[in-house]
């Protein structure tokens, strides 16, 4: 049996690979950063109202943020 002119070629795309091992995306470590970063600012300013313990808050909050979000980009490159 003939075969159709309009029938479409199979052919194979080629695949596109992101960025490899070069650049690292650590999107939970920024978001928790900030987040908490802000979050231990607001507790500063409730908990003293000054300026040292504003700051003290955010770098605490930072900290924590830091940890939580570079633990979590931990276990989502193991997957």
């Amino acid at each position: 049996m003939a075969r159709s002119h309009h029938r479409h070629k199979k052919y194979h795309t080629a695949q596109y690979h992101p960025a490899g091992s070069r650049t690292k995306r650590k999107t939970a470590s920024a978001v928790f950063i900030i987040f908490l970063g802000l979050f231990g600012l607001g507790i500063g300013y409730f908990a003293a109202g000054t300026i040292p313990a504003l700051i003290i808050g955010a770098i605490i909050g930072g900290v924590i943020g830091y940890l939580i979000g570079s633990n979590l980009d931990k276990m989502a490159s193991k997957k």
